[in-house]
């Protein structure tokens, strides 16, 4: 096929029945942008030779010199009528929400899986997000050249491993499948019990009296034939990109049908399966197995390729090569007949028998749905946003879903950004785009709105901005555009004032921001970054605020100590956005620091061994007990209730840390949006106004209540869940305080959600009046304890602050009329005539607190000064915040060391390798299974972020790149050691003395942090006394 012209290609964008949306989705280096090179050598972008050498949608000179995909491509290609917009994705697991802004913009998806290594971690991650985004994916099953030529198989043994990777791959779709089913069905279940509840179904019963149940799961009448990969539903194609060739099994019935003069329908079903050929009866006929014949598929077509590669690239038989070349009726250029690589003889012949860009294109516009297919589902699943269901959402805005709206109503969704390298004014940074409905054009005005968390209230966020220029995306170039028909893929300028990472464009105001992106990889590691040259901050400043726009995964953040910090998914990650920083965004010198390693800092329960295992008994209390030296404003109870007093001795507070059960502590991490939601909820309760909440906020935060009454069972947990007081740090976070003050029936934060079910305006407004004066600083003491722990200022998890005693005695000062002025005393009265409920509240909170000084009703012509913002409120804030860290260092503190979940593909000769680089970086193996049909092991084990960096490259140069780790953050893990111990006998100075081999982990990382801080650090700074020299001697 020809060079496709501009004007070609803008015709077709006006057919958007013709026209296939769709993305690459694979595993690293499973031959993706190998497999585009072939597709857009079809269109005569490049040359069919260099296709897969030059790969050109890897327009980066770093994704050139790694040899992997770092950045989303697009390109529209044109095949017969239709126009295929292409997006090349990484495989990456660090670039994974590449992936998802990808799978965002398509309707369907090329997944590639290697037929050596099968299915991989991330071609599961990949078919996972293309089931979540409800798109189409086809299958291409690339590399069969590797089962010939280095796994050396037979045509049978291939076609066996063919078979197990589609029932991979198969197996996995079906995993999503059942559960979503059951999802479903538990849905159904739960609308069902609610009512029966109200009274609306009567149970059914059966003659015996006994209520019958449905043990069936629903998948026996759910339809799943269009699901599952099957050569013979036209979903597959075997290909071998690099040698550029790629057939379905449609193909090869139409050839074999005019040989054999069998209908080609009959072919199509029996070519793949256990059919095989009566040469005597001339039918075909079942069971190849059981008989021991060759099956229909391995006969008819792998045996052809089997052989071309036997007198092509084995035996360079020349007499079989022009035979076979006449029987195919291919023809090669002379000077490929005789190159020394028998490759390039191989790839001329295969590329015009069985070219891979036309097998693969015409599945892609047969199998894959157009725009216009776009199912309801997906439509409605784009508009509902975590607490809205399509249903709740005004008229207007469901009327978009079917287009009965004006044709100028637009709907775009632009997630996945891009930079071009020869672009470099701040104008030309280009959005990938998706038109959804209506015409778009430049200058046109529309309305964005920002994606806002998943549990918020729909509060508008609404802005109007005009698009500068529109563009045709071609791989490595770009070309303007007037308009752009509706379900194209395009790119605008224009837009980098307006939005921020992703954005939903509309001319309707009734449209709603579309659902935020499922992101694969969460951004952990951290590095502070600084120009080298002081006075290009502001350079600095502009490319990283660009940065941001253009990484869908990179976070861009000012620390409290005015460093500016870049956090970003991994290493590999890590360095390609310093590339950009330095190369295209900030263009100038900077320095990074070494990477900053999150901890969390958290209490356990007493523990019964040492860290040598033996046996602690007492010791391990009184040596606690003694780490919190006492004062007079401090006092620490035996069993580690710590009472502190401020210093103008008018507020005594006493504070007990608890460890949360881990359970309780996941669930809490997990909710955050939903805690953020019911902390706004009761602030705008607090200043009088009202926070409107869906019924699905309002069920979700009911069903995260009773979750915790489950999990927090015990006696010291009676009443914890109506006794909450507050969640931190920030609000939300995966730490509680506790009331657990005698007398003090403050409102729980759950009371938002008894006031939305119904309660009377009365009670609620007679109820919040309880909250004591200073009630906010408590809360902000914790807030600030819980966000710096004592061991080395990091945020604090799973740690319970249980308030036990809180006392307030406030002076009281007589007026005296020659000290206070009349015009004083005239502004007094009124402050206090104009605020009654605030000194109803101050008697009621002294009397309560039980203080010793007298209420202002006793004293004649006395005043109580309480000031919630004053002096004594900052006082009341530090003592809560210092109480809060000496009951954690009352009991056993730990640190939490964040940890990757690594995959690693390796061969049996290098296991013990791959086994070493684990334990010298504190990794631990889960499991290790072998690859059936192949010599691969895959290793799980977890490794901390602390020890990742540099761990591939080791592993790779270990293995001599024999293995491969995928690393993924998973989850926080307290280290078992213990930061504050010391050894005391010999035996311990051995094992974890100051010059042995085995130090102690956990000290080793809290001195790190510590020392990064600049905090105390407790060591010798001075090894080796009798070698230094003084300054004098030095001269």
């Amino acid at each position: 096929m020809g060079y496709t012209s501009l004007d070609k290609i803008k015709a077709l964008q006006k057919n958007p029945a013709n026209v296939r949306n769709l993305c690459i989705l694979a595993h690293v280096d499973h031959g993706k942008t190998t497999l585009a090179d072939s597709l857009v050598a079809s269109n005569g972008i490049i040359s069919s030779r260099l296709a897969g050498k030059l790969r050109y949608l890897d327009s980066r000179e770093d994704e050139q010199i790694r040899g992997i995909t770092m950045k989303s491509s697009a390109i529209s290609l044109h095949y017969k009528d239709y126009l295929i917009n292409l997006i090349d994705s990484p495989g990456h697991v660090d670039f994974s929400s590449e992936v998802s802004t990808a799978v965002r913009l398509c309707d369907g998806a090329i997944v590639i899986v290697d037929a050596v290594e099968g299915v991989c971690p991330q071609t599961q991650a990949v078919l996972r997000q293309a089931w979540l985004e409800n798109i189409r994916p086809v299958l291409v099953i690339n590399k069969i050249d590797r089962l010939i030529m280095e796994l050396k198989l037979t045509s049978q043994e291939a076609y066996t491993h063919l078979q197990k990777i589609l029932e991979q791959v198969n197996a996995v779709t079906g995993s999503l499948f059942t559960s979503k089913v059951l999802e479903d069905r538990a849905v159904k279940e739960e609308r069902a019990e609610e009512d029966k509840e109200e009274g609306d179904i009567e149970p059914a019963e059966c003659p015996g009296s006994e209520q019958v149940y449905d043990w069936s799961a629903g998948l026996e009448d759910s339809d799943d034939s269009q699901l599952y990969f099957s050569p013979d539903q036209g979903n597959v194609v075997f290909a071998s990109a690099i040698d550029g060739w790629g057939f379905s099994i449609q193909q090869f019935a139409q050839i074999h049908s005019q040989r054999m003069g069998i209908r080609a329908e009959v072919l199509l079903k029996t070519l793949w399966g256990d059919f095989y050929l009566n040469a005597k009866a001339k039918k075909i006929m079942k069971g190849a197995h059981a008989k021991g014949k060759k099956p229909l598929f391995v006969q008819l077509v792998l045996d052809n390729i089997w052989s071309l590669y036997d007198a092509v690239v084995t035996r360079r038989d020349k007499e079989k090569i022009e035979k076979m070349m006449m029987s195919l009726g291919v023809k090669v250029m002379t000077r490929d007949s005789r190159h020394s690589d028998p490759k390039v003889l191989l790839s001329a012949i295969c590329s015009q028998w069985l070219p891979v860009s036309q097998a693969v294109l015409f599945m892609v516009c047969d199998k894959l749905p157009s725009p216009l297919d776009m199912t309801s589902e997906r439509i409605e699943r784009l508009m509902s946003v975590g607490a809205r269901r399509f249903h709740s959402l005004p008229l207007q805005t469901q009327e978009l879903k079917t287009g009965e709206t004006h044709t100028h109503t637009l709907q775009l969704h632009k997630s996945c950004l891009g930079s071009w390298p020869d672009r470099d004014t701040l104008r030309d940074w280009q959005p990938f785009s998706r038109r959804k409905v209506g015409r778009e054009m430049p200058n046109q005005e529309v309305q964005h709105r920002t994606s806002v968390s998943a549990c918020l209230p729909p509060v508008p966020h609404l802005a109007c901005c005009t698009m500068d220029s529109l563009y045709l995306l071609m791989g490595r170039e770009l070309e303007e555009l007037e308009e752009v028909p509706s379900g194209n893929v395009l790119g605008i300028g224009g837009l980098e004032e307006c939005v921020l990472k992703s954005a939903t464009l509309s001319t309707s105001p009734a449209l709603p921001p579309f659902i935020p992106l499922n992101f694969e990889a969460t951004p952990i590691v951290r590095v502070a970054i600084e120009p080298k040259h002081p006075s290009e901050m502001p350079k600095l400043v502009r490319g990283m605020r660009l940065l941001n726009q253009a990484d869908p995964c990179a976070e861009v953040l000012i620390q409290e100590t005015g460093e500016h910090v870049l956090v970003t998914a991994g290493e590999v990650h890590l360095q390609r956005c310093l590339d950009d920083l330095r190369e295209r965004f900030a263009k100038i010198e900077i320095s990074a620091s070494k990477p900053i390693i999150p901890f969390r800092e958290t209490v356990i329960r007493p523990p019964k061994v040492d860290m040598v295992n033996e046996d602690l008994g007492k010791q391990q209390k009184v040596a606690v007990i003694h780490q919190v030296k006492e004062s007079d404003t401090l006092h620490l109870d035996p069993s580690g209730l710590v009472t502190l007093t401020t210093p103008n001795r008018q507020a005594t507070v006493g504070v007990r840390a608890i460890p949360l059960p881990e359970e309780v502590t996941l669930l809490l991490e997990g909710s955050a949006d939903l805690i953020r939601t019911l902390e706004q909820a009761g602030q705008a309760q607090r200043e009088g106004r009202t926070l409107d909440m869906s019924t699905w906020t309002l069920d979700a935060l009911m069903v995260l209540k009773s979750r915790l009454e489950v999990l927090l069972q015990g006696r010291k947990w009676r009443n914890a869940v109506d006794r909450i007081w507050a969640f931190g740090p920030r609000r939300y976070g995966p730490n509680i305080l506790l009331n657990s003050v005698e007398g003090y029936q403050r409102p729980s934060v759950w009371h938002c959600l008894e006031r939305e079910k119904g309660e009377k305006e009365g009670g609620a407004k007679a109820e919040a009046s309880a909250i004591r004066d200073f009630d906010n600083s408590v809360v902000s003491g914790f807030q600030l304890a819980t966000l710096s722990g004592p061991m080395c200022e990091e945020p604090l998890m799973g740690v319970c602050f249980s308030v036990e005693r809180w006392d307030m005695n406030f002076p009281t000062q007589r007026t005296h009329l020659d000290s206070v002025t009349e015009e004083d005393s005239n502004s007094l009265d009124a402050s206090v005539s104009e605020s009654p409920g605030e000194a109803a509240g101050q008697q009621e909170a002294s009397g309560k607190a039980g203080g010793a000084g007298e209420t202002p009703s006793q004293a004649e012509g006395a005043v109580v000064l309480v000031d919630c913002y004053g002096p004594f409120s900052g006082q009341l804030i530090a003592a809560v915040k210092e109480a809060c860290r000496h009951a954690f260092q009352a009991k056993p503190q730990r640190l939490m060391a964040a940890m990757y979940t690594c995959e690693i593909m390796a061969t049996a000769e290098v296991l013990g390798r791959v086994y070493g680089v684990l334990g010298k970086r504190e990794g631990r193996v889960l499991q290790e299974e072998m690859k059936e049909g192949t010599e691969m092991f895959i290793i799980k084990a977890v490794l901390p972020v602390a020890e990742s960096f540099g761990f591939a490259d080791e592993i790779r140069k270990r293995t001599s790149g024999l293995a491969s780790p995928q690393l993924v953050f998973s989850h926080w893990e307290v280290i078992s050691s213990d930061p504050s111990w010391v050894p005391t006998t010999e035996e311990e100075y051995l094992h974890f003395g100051e010059k042995a081999d085995s130090a102690n982990q956990a000290l080793k990382y809290m001195n790190g942090v510590r020392r990064r801080k600049g905090l105390y650090v407790e060591e010798k700074i001075v090894e080796h006394g009798e070698k230094q020299r003084t300054l004098s001697k030095n001269k």
